[in-house]
Protein backbone atom coordinates (compact mmCIF):
# COMPACT_ATOMS: atom_id res chain seq x y z
CA UNK A 1 0.00 0.00 0.00
CA UNK A 2 1.25 3.18 -0.70
CA UNK A 3 1.13 6.10 1.09
CA UNK A 4 2.14 10.10 1.51
CA UNK A 5 0.12 12.73 0.02
CA UNK A 6 0.27 11.91 -3.54
CA UNK A 7 -0.85 7.85 -2.72
CA UNK A 8 -4.09 8.68 -4.51
CA UNK A 9 -2.18 8.73 -7.91
CA UNK A 10 -0.86 5.48 -7.66
CA UNK A 11 -2.82 2.11 -8.82
CA UNK A 12 -1.76 -1.06 -7.74
CA UNK A 13 -4.71 -3.14 -8.19
CA UNK A 14 -7.27 -4.50 -10.90
CA UNK A 15 -10.28 -2.78 -10.87
CA UNK A 16 -13.70 -4.32 -9.51
CA UNK A 17 -16.99 -4.02 -10.78
CA UNK A 18 -15.94 -2.66 -14.21
CA UNK A 19 -18.85 -1.99 -16.47
CA UNK A 20 -17.03 -2.02 -19.98
CA UNK A 21 -18.66 -1.10 -22.84
CA UNK A 22 -21.15 -4.03 -25.16
CA UNK A 23 -18.07 -4.25 -27.69
CA UNK A 24 -15.91 -5.24 -25.02
CA UNK A 25 -15.20 -8.95 -24.30
CA UNK A 26 -14.84 -10.35 -20.88
CA UNK A 27 -12.60 -13.05 -20.84
CA UNK A 28 -11.59 -15.97 -18.65
CA UNK A 29 -9.66 -14.32 -16.36
CA UNK A 30 -7.16 -17.38 -15.92
CA UNK A 31 -6.00 -16.59 -19.64
CA UNK A 32 -6.47 -12.70 -19.39
CA UNK A 33 -5.57 -11.77 -16.37
CA UNK A 34 -6.11 -7.44 -15.63
CA UNK A 35 -3.02 -5.78 -13.69
CA UNK A 36 -4.25 -2.32 -13.40
CA UNK A 37 -6.73 0.10 -14.64
CA UNK A 38 -6.73 4.12 -14.47
CA UNK A 39 -9.67 6.05 -14.95
CA UNK A 40 -11.31 8.28 -13.09
CA UNK A 41 -12.81 6.15 -10.56
CA UNK A 42 -9.28 5.26 -9.63
CA UNK A 43 -7.51 7.97 -9.88
CA UNK A 44 -9.75 11.54 -8.64
CA UNK A 45 -9.68 13.70 -11.81
CA UNK A 46 -8.40 11.56 -14.18
CA UNK A 47 -8.89 12.64 -17.52
CA UNK A 48 -8.11 9.62 -19.63
CA UNK A 49 -8.72 5.72 -19.47
CA UNK A 50 -5.71 2.94 -19.31
CA UNK A 51 -5.64 -0.53 -18.51
CA UNK A 52 -3.17 -3.27 -18.64
CA UNK A 53 -3.44 -6.93 -18.37
CA UNK A 54 -1.55 -10.38 -19.02
CA UNK A 55 -2.61 -12.91 -21.83
CA UNK A 56 -1.35 -16.20 -21.11
CA UNK A 57 -0.48 -19.62 -22.46
CA UNK A 58 -3.43 -22.42 -22.44
CA UNK A 59 -7.52 -23.23 -22.87
CA UNK A 60 -9.03 -22.20 -25.67
CA UNK A 61 -7.46 -21.68 -29.30
CA UNK A 62 -8.09 -18.18 -29.43
CA UNK A 63 -9.24 -15.25 -27.00
CA UNK A 64 -11.40 -12.54 -29.05
CA UNK A 65 -11.08 -9.30 -27.10
CA UNK A 66 -13.31 -7.10 -28.73
CA UNK A 67 -15.93 -6.82 -31.15
CA UNK A 68 -16.03 -4.43 -34.19
CA UNK A 69 -16.56 -1.06 -33.25
CA UNK A 70 -15.59 3.20 -33.54
CA UNK A 71 -15.43 5.76 -30.73
CA UNK A 72 -15.04 9.36 -30.51
CA UNK A 73 -11.43 9.45 -29.55
CA UNK A 74 -8.28 8.02 -30.58
CA UNK A 75 -7.14 4.64 -28.62
CA UNK A 76 -3.98 3.34 -28.58
CA UNK A 77 -3.48 -0.54 -28.12
CA UNK A 78 -0.13 -2.21 -27.96
CA UNK A 79 1.02 -6.08 -27.34
CA UNK A 80 4.22 -6.85 -26.33
CA UNK A 81 6.08 -10.51 -25.76
CA UNK A 82 7.56 -12.36 -23.10
CA UNK A 83 10.19 -13.30 -24.69
CA UNK A 84 13.71 -12.14 -23.87
CA UNK A 85 15.91 -13.48 -26.77
CA UNK A 86 13.72 -11.42 -28.95
CA UNK A 87 11.55 -8.37 -27.72
CA UNK A 88 10.16 -8.43 -30.72
CA UNK A 89 8.52 -11.99 -30.80
CA UNK A 90 5.30 -11.72 -29.78
CA UNK A 91 4.95 -15.15 -28.93
CA UNK A 92 1.32 -15.51 -30.29
CA UNK A 93 -0.48 -14.24 -33.87
CA UNK A 94 -2.87 -11.60 -33.49
CA UNK A 95 -5.60 -10.59 -36.02
CA UNK A 96 -7.11 -6.96 -35.47
CA UNK A 97 -9.15 -5.30 -38.30
CA UNK A 98 -8.53 -1.86 -38.98
CA UNK A 99 -10.58 -0.12 -40.98
CA UNK A 100 -12.45 -3.12 -42.65
CA UNK A 101 -8.87 -4.15 -42.93
CA UNK A 102 -7.49 -7.71 -41.54
CA UNK A 103 -4.39 -7.61 -40.05
CA UNK A 104 -1.83 -10.22 -38.96
CA UNK A 105 0.79 -9.69 -36.32
CA UNK A 106 3.32 -11.79 -34.73
CA UNK A 107 5.58 -9.26 -33.62
CA UNK A 108 5.23 -6.56 -30.45
CA UNK A 109 4.00 -3.46 -31.54
CA UNK A 110 1.66 -0.37 -30.40
CA UNK A 111 -1.03 1.25 -32.46
CA UNK A 112 -2.81 4.12 -32.67
CA UNK A 113 -6.15 3.94 -33.63
CA UNK A 114 -7.82 7.45 -34.73
CA UNK A 115 -11.12 8.62 -33.33
CA UNK A 116 -14.30 7.44 -35.60
CA UNK A 117 -12.20 4.88 -37.40
CA UNK A 118 -13.86 1.01 -37.37
CA UNK A 119 -11.53 -1.40 -35.84
CA UNK A 120 -11.97 -5.10 -34.08
CA UNK A 121 -12.31 -7.60 -33.79
CA UNK A 122 -8.94 -7.91 -31.93
CA UNK A 123 -8.51 -11.98 -31.92
CA UNK A 124 -5.30 -13.47 -30.31
CA UNK A 125 -4.20 -17.10 -31.08
CA UNK A 126 -1.83 -19.36 -30.52
CA UNK A 127 -0.20 -17.85 -27.23
CA UNK A 128 2.83 -19.23 -26.58
CA UNK A 129 3.92 -17.18 -24.09
CA UNK A 130 2.65 -14.41 -21.99
CA UNK A 131 1.86 -11.20 -23.91
CA UNK A 132 1.83 -7.78 -21.87
CA UNK A 133 -1.71 -5.65 -23.56
CA UNK A 134 -2.44 -2.62 -22.81
CA UNK A 135 -4.83 0.05 -23.96
CA UNK A 136 -5.39 3.94 -23.21
CA UNK A 137 -7.66 6.98 -24.63
CA UNK A 138 -7.95 10.42 -23.36
CA UNK A 139 -11.69 10.26 -22.92
CA UNK A 140 -12.65 11.94 -19.53
CA UNK A 141 -14.74 8.93 -18.45
CA UNK A 142 -14.52 5.66 -20.63
CA UNK A 143 -17.28 5.00 -22.67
Amino acid sequence: MHQGKNAKYVVDFPKTNIKDPSFRINNDPKRVKPVVRVDADTVPNAEFYSEAKWIVPGGEKEIKLCESHTHKYNEVIGFFGFNYDNIQDLGAELEITIDNEKNVVDRSFCACIPAGIQHGPLIVRNVQRPIMYIYSAKVGQYK
